[in-house]
């Protein structure tokens, strides 16, 4: 049976839109999908009882929509996926096969997650370096804190990638991702991520920044992304003797920012 190349969620059981979601790649058991910003991945309890991309599939798996069947999974659990507010790889494992073994991997550190966002260049770091500051989850506040004494191990390596005027691409690498890692870490490194708003304030890219002089001849300055520039890129890994590379593209926002930036240098 054919692994579809994409599939579909109806109005109303992901967002008040019908949602299309890339395939990215399939296995016995397992598959990774695209995960579109502003969709949840799995329960948690920040969430407040938000439909995810989980509880989609298994509703539609229920229903035995043939796309969702054609997946080969017969009970999808969550491996890994980025938070609502972040786009990109997410994987899913078959509960009665192979998501212990998944699951097994990940926890013993046999995978790198490397993510990519843009971010302010002022009072940011000239390179990058290493984050390691230990995080705790706040679940009355619903956000992720830095606690010496609370913290779980977490390490993050920036790499700075071009600089595109008052911006500049960022890769963050991990071997194990925590819960709003990347923006916990990167707030603590002076790396103000373009949408964030959430542990801290960065405003977002405008049309003023894509232009040499950083103004425009006509018209009103307006940003061009509504969400956080913050993506899952590429995860590789090794499961059960097998080396697994997933990589996703540039969402359509992301991937016009990056555009429209490189075009003002």
């Amino acid at each position: 049976m054919d692994v579809p190349t994409s599939i579909g969620f109806p109005l109303g059981l992901l967002a008040e839109e019908p949602v299309r979601v890339a395939v990215l790649a399939a296995g016995p058991g397992w598959v990774a999908l695209d995960k579109p910003a502003g969709v949840a991945f799995d329960d948690h309890p920040w969430q407040q009882n938000a439909p995810t991309l989980v509880g989609g599939l298994r509703v539609q798996l229920e229903q035995g929509k043939a796309e969702i069947v054609r997946l080969g999974l017969k009970e999808p659990g969550a491996v890994f996926g980025p938070e609502p507010e972040t786009a990109g790889i997410a994987l899913l494992a078959d509960r009665t096969t192979v998501l212990a073994a998944w699951r097994e991997a990940l926890g013993s550190g046999a995978f790198v997650f490397r993510f990519e966002f843009i971010a302010r260049t002022e009072d940011a770091p000239a390179e990058g370096g290493l984050c390691d500051l230990p995080l705790a989850m706040d679940d009355a506040e619903r956000r992720a804190v830095v606690s010496h004494k609370h913290g779980k191990l977490a390490t993050t390596r920036f790499e700075a990638g071009r600089a595109c005027g008052r911006w500049r691409i960022w890769t963050a690498h991990t071997p194990f991702h925590r819960r709003d890692q990347i923006r916990v870490h990167a707030a603590e490194a002076g790396l103000r991520i373009a949408g964030e708003l959430k542990y801290g304030r960065s405003g977002r890219v405008t049309l003023t920044d894509t232009t040499p002089k950083g103004r425009l001849n006509k018209g009103e300055d307006k940003p061009l992304h509504r969400g956080l520039l913050l993506r899952l890129a590429e995860v590789e890994g090794t499961v059960a003797g097998e080396r697994i590379k997933l990589v996703a593209p540039r969402p359509d926002d992301f991937a016009t920012v990056v555009k429209r930036l490189s075009k003002g240098l």
